[in-house]
């Protein structure tokens, strides 16, 4: 698939989750929340800044757990986050259970809680891509909406470190 192709994925299934005009993070969330049936916690975790990987989305028996590594600002936090997000809006997922991934990151968490792990390090397979399209259109949205969110920078080095 191609970046063409990814973003057509991703404008399909961004008007099938059908958001407001006024799209807000926390929107999107809730929105996610009540059309998959569960709560979606989301959490820092310093210790992914020592990984390749940016953000894990983790599927447990009773809830989803984002995953993502500390950063200098907001809007990288957010793409971050949007990345998890797409995921789970176009219903992604790993064949199986990755417990090394999870026994690394967190080795308190019982791995048989963990149904899958789906961890981001690169943009090479198809999945990644229209994640990676949907989760740019997505934050496309937030930056024109009107809802209250707060000025950001737009230098890229003071957005994104």
């Amino acid at each position: 698939m191609n970046y063409r192709d990814a973003r057509k994925v991703a404008r399909k299934a961004e008007h099938a989750f059908g958001l407001p005009n006024d799209a807000t993070l926390e929107l999107i969330h809730k929105k996610l929340e009540l059309k998959r049936g569960r709560t979606i916690t989301l959490v820092e975790l310093p210790e992914l800044a020592k990984e390749e990987l940016c953000g894990v989305w983790l599927v447990c028996e009773d809830q989803d757990i984002v995953l993502h590594a500390p950063t200098k600002s907001g809007w990288h936090r957010q793409q971050i986050i949007l990345h998890e997000f797409s995921h789970m809006i176009l219903k992604h997922d790993l064949d199986g259970q990755s417990t090394a991934l999870v026994k690394s990151l967190l080795p308190d968490l019982d791995p048989e809680q963990v149904l899958r792990a789906l961890a981001r390090s690169s943009y090479t397979d198809d999945a990644e891509l229209a994640a990676e399209a949907l989760a740019d259109q997505l934050a496309t949205r937030i930056i024109n909406s009107d809802a209250g969110t707060s000025p950001e920078p737009l230098a890229f080095r003071k957005v994104f470190g």
